[in-house]
């Protein structure tokens, strides 16, 4: 497993903040708080910022979760393990179109 106390960077998204999800019928925009109900990550209750942490690995960004930035309340974090489906489809998103910088 990471650790991801020390060098991280943080990007915070607001309920109204567009990303991508890709689809079978193509890219469509989505929130990330949508995508994440979509995955069945959060329920529609969450209306507060979120924030993701993340950090570089050379060229790479390696996200490490993504919080209520309110309530600090965890909804995704990298475990270190195997991936889900779930887990590639957010972080797809999120790299491809989160304009993580």
């Amino acid at each position: 497993m990471r650790d991801y106390t020390s060098e991280c960077f943080e990007k915070v998204y607001r309920p109204t903040d567009l990303i991508a999800m890709t689809t079978d019928a193509g890219v469509t925009d989505i929130t990330l708080h949508n995508l994440l109900n979509t995955l069945g990550l959060t329920d529609e209750q969450v209306k507060e910022n979120l924030c993701l942490s993340y950090l570089y690995d050379g060229d790479e960004i390696d996200i490490s979760e993504i919080r209520n930035n309110q309530t600090d309340e965890v909804y995704w974090k990298d475990n270190g393990g195997p991936w889900s489906s779930i887990d590639e489809t957010l972080m797809d998103s999120l790299l491809m179109w989160g304009e993580i910088e």
